[in-house]
């Protein structure tokens, strides 16, 4: 039997891809205010060796999450399927509203002016 090497693929390879992009962005910065490219020679390439360093961990860093994204998003998900289930409507009794009392033009003069002769009461 063959054994498959499982990829460990973080959530937010997405993020680890930019975050090697930017970090190779800066250490190419670095290489870029360097001694080699001022002196226009690579004679002077251990005054830059931190910066090649870098630029180099970061290339490597940032192709090793690329290819890893580019599997992960060409990789089929697998879903677990589910055994579909038929579901029949019961008969079920209607709710009902109360129905609404409707108030005359008249009651609703009455219930005005008693909470105006209250406020007037509670004022006093």
């Amino acid at each position: 039997m063959a054994k498959t090497a499982a990829i460990k693929v973080s959530v937010d390879i997405e993020y680890i891809v930019i975050g090697n992009a930017l970090g190779l962005l800066i250490a190419s910065g670095g290489l870029l205010a360097g001694v080699m490219v001022h002196e226009r020679s690579f004679d002077y390439w251990p005054e830059d060796l931190v910066p090649l360093l870098l630029a180099g961990f970061m290339a490597f860093r940032l192709m090793r999450s690329f290819t890893a994204a580019v599997n992960a998003s060409s990789a089929p998900v697998h879903r677990p399927q589910s055994a579909r289930q038929t579901v029949t409507p019961e008969p079920v009794a209607m709710g009902q509203l109360p129905p609404v009392p409707g108030y005359t033009a008249e009651q609703v003069l009455e219930a005005v002016s008693k909470r105006i002769e209250a406020n007037k009461g509670k004022a006093k």
